[in-house]
């Protein structure tokens, strides 16, 4: 009985070792969004998507998916201390709270131009993984454009989700909107 459990335990704890976490986002039709930024480390991931034609350093658009494993502050501390050290970067417009709740939050603001750092629209999302604490944001350089796609980025980012599977194919469909974390 005893090895039947230890078994069970060591093969619990190595399958959750072995799981992959993804993000799926929907980016929109006719769009084509290109990788501009990879890096992983033991406690970190941090992905980078800008639309083709643009880069890392040179963008109009982009979303910028960051890994926090083994993350375990609430969430709204989380996003409170995240929106700080921004709002320290560029103080020129406070964040909008767009949706809460315990393991899940967006919040939103449109910036001016500050010293050397251009004015920007953005969302930014707090979400719970599997693994830790996910951010998913999203940030467009021209206001008027991202006013009028407000719904659209909204709901993409909102609707963006997280998935664990302990095999990395696993009911994945589109390969163009799968993110290994």
């Amino acid at each position: 009985m005893k090895r039947v459990l230890l078994f069970s335990l060591f093969l619990l704890t190595t399958l959750s070792v072995f799981a992959y976490e993804t993000v799926i986002v929907h980016f929109p039709d006719k769009e084509l969004w290109i990788k501009a930024y990879y890096k992983k480390t033991p406690i970190e991931v941090i992905l980078q998507y800008v639309p083709k034609g643009q880069s890392s350093n040179n963008w109009e658009r982009t979303i910028v998916i960051h890994s926090y494993k083994g993350a375990n502050y609430p969430i709204n501390i989380f996003l409170s201390n995240t929106t700080a050290r921004m709002l320290k970067i560029n103080p020129t417009a406070s964040y909008k709270t767009l949706f809460l709740r315990p393991d899940d939050a967006i919040v939103g603001r449109c910036t001016n131009n500050y010293g050397k750092i251009q004015g920007q629209c953005e969302f930014l999302r707090v979400t719970r993984g599997y693994e830790g604490i996910i951010t998913i944001h999203y940030m467009n350089k021209n206001r008027s454009e991202f006013m009028n796609d407000y719904g659209k980025w909204y709901g993409i980012i909102k609707n963006a989700r997280i998935y664990n599977s302990y095999y990395r194919n696993e009911r994945i469909l589109n390969k163009a909107e799968y993110f290994e974390l």
